[in-house]
């Protein structure tokens, strides 16, 4: 058992007593000192990490066996995940067995078995980063707060503006995920090109493009009627002669065309819009150029992503998920904008507050660096700039870039199977690591008895999507845990669930 009740009465079965930590409390007349229990030893430090250690390392190791789609929920698991606090302590190791009860009964996003919607990793090297950061809590919105900081977070934004190409002007922002990395590639597109007359704005997104690109348009003011849905080709990219024809009309009527939104890896295929002629065409019409790339982007880390994802170099912004393509913990997202100052345009805003840390630090050397409250909505934020530097710089950009690739392999050996299989259409090869396929001739009713069939399994999770008004499967391949043999395994189980059918 670990601490509870009244420290130090909890660990004396463990560890000599802590000493106390003396905390001045007065009352009226009277001092007394009294121990904090918030603030722990070094002793009682190490206990806790050990034991958080040692339940992540044993499910870490153990993602491989469990269900792909997690266990069942229990009443009385759910019953203790929403007590409220109680007034006194309790053992920590009582609460870790609820969290570990409550981990069970959820999609194993993490292992190798998940192929639905976009997977993540969340590899170790980077949550011993974020424990680090949140642990130290240092404040890095303003330069001069932790100059040092600020600078190893900038080294790893201005790392990802060199990968895609962009001026030295450029600037790349760390954000919770992809949707905040949109609202702000949006915001900041709309304050260039109709500050003051947003009434008049109008956006143009693919019919497959992500839908936090519509709720980050109306978020940042423009009218859901001025949101032009560009209609898709055979191919499943952007049509561009469809977005020519939208942006004449509109220009013609009196509107303000703002922002093309195109797609570098959409989540329904994993299709790469024609970045190249969209840039054109955005040159053209003046207007911004948004490449949703939280799923695609980085596979420009890879010589085959930089082919396909020519013209990505030409975008006025980026959006990008570390937290997908880098297999980094949930909420690791970033934004990458041509110019620094658009962003502080948008979003600075002075406050009396803070006059104390305006402008630089007063070290010389952190000339340049900038103030990231000043250039997003957020003025307190976390430090993530570690959970990226630390696995960047241990294990080597190129271990990634390999992984990367391995995907993109393990994407072409799937399609393949499937697309020589009779029992199958595939229509689109990939362009990155999702393969898209149905059951050939059956209706969509049957495509998801025949999803059901293949989760049932519990050894992989696939999703489903509708393109063209028909169901497909998708065999989303991206987990740092996916390799060839349970790859192979969920393609032994696709191909015998179909079976199932060949006689009905």
């Amino acid at each position: 058992m670990l601490f509870a009740s009244s420290w130090p009465r909890s660990y004396r079965s463990l560890t000599d007593e802590p000493t106390p930590v003396s905390i001045s409390c007065s009352l009226g007349n009277m001092t007394r000192p009294r121990t904090n229990p918030l603030e722990l030893s070094g002793e009682q430090m190490r206990l806790a990490t050990q034991r958080v250690l040692d339940l992540l390392i044993e499910m870490t190791e153990g993602n491989h066996r469990c269900p792909a789609s997690g266990g069942d929920l229990s009443a009385g698991c759910l019953k203790d995940v929403s007590r409220p606090p109680a007034e006194g302590p309790r053992e920590l190791d009582d609460l870790l067995k609820i969290v570990r009860a409550a981990v069970d009964p959820s999609y194993q996003s993490a292992g190798p078995g998940y192929m639905a919607y976009i997977p993540s990793g969340g590899i170790f090297t980077s949550a011993l980063a974020e424990f680090l950061a949140c642990g130290l809590n240092r404040y890095t919105g303003k330069v001069k707060t932790a100059p040092a900081l600020v600078a190893l977070e900038e080294s790893v934004l201005r790392w990802i503006c060199d990968l895609f190409g962009f001026p030295a002007e450029s600037q790349a922002l760390l954000t919770s995920g992809g949707s905040m990395a949109n609202l702000i590639a949006l915001t900041t597109a709309r304050t260039v090109h109709a500050d003051g007359q947003v009434d008049r704005a109008t956006l143009y997104i693919g019919d497959q493009g992500h839908g936090s690109l519509a709720k980050a348009a109306r978020t940042a003011g423009i009218s859901r009627d001025h949101i032009r849905v560009i209609r898709s080709d055979s191919a499943l990219q952007l049509d561009t002669e469809h977005l020519k024809d939208c942006l004449t009309a509109d220009r013609d009527a009196g509107l303000i065309p703002v922002c093309i939104c195109a797609t570098a890896g959409t989540t329904n295929s994993g299709t790469i819009d024609p970045l190249r002629e969209i840039a054109g065409i955005a040159r053209q019409f003046q207007v911004w150029f948004h490449v949703d790339g939280a799923y695609g982007g980085l596979f420009q880390l890879t010589e085959r992503g930089r082919r396909r994802l020519t013209g990505i170099e030409r975008a006025d912004s980026i959006t990008i998920d570390p937290h997908k393509t880098l297999f980094l913990p949930f909420g690791t997202g970033a934004v990458v904008v041509r110019s620094r100052e658009l962003l502080r345009r948008t979003f600075s805003e002075p406050a009396d507050y803070m006059h104390d840390i305006y402008g630089a630090s007063d070290l010389d050397i952190t000339a340049g660096l900038p103030d990231f409250d000043e250039l997003s909505p957020e003025l307190t934020r976390p430090f993530r700039g570690l959970r990226l530097w630390l696995p960047l710089h241990l294990h080597g950009v190129n271990a990634f870039a390999e992984q990367i690739n391995e995907k993109l392999d393990l994407a072409t050996i799937a399609f393949e199977r499937l697309a020589t299989d009779e029992c199958f259409e595939v229509p689109w090869s990939p362009d990155l690591s999702v393969v898209v396929f149905r059951l050939r001739g059956r209706d969509d009713d049957v495509q998801l008895d025949f999803l059901n069939r293949i989760n049932l399994t519990q050894r992989v999770l696939l999703s489903s999507t509708r393109i063209g008004g028909s169901i497909f499967l998708r065999l989303a391949i991206l987990s740092v845990r996916t390799h060839f043999d349970r790859v192979n395994e969920a393609l032994e189980i696709i191909s015998q669930a179909a079976r199932a059918y060949r006689s009905q």
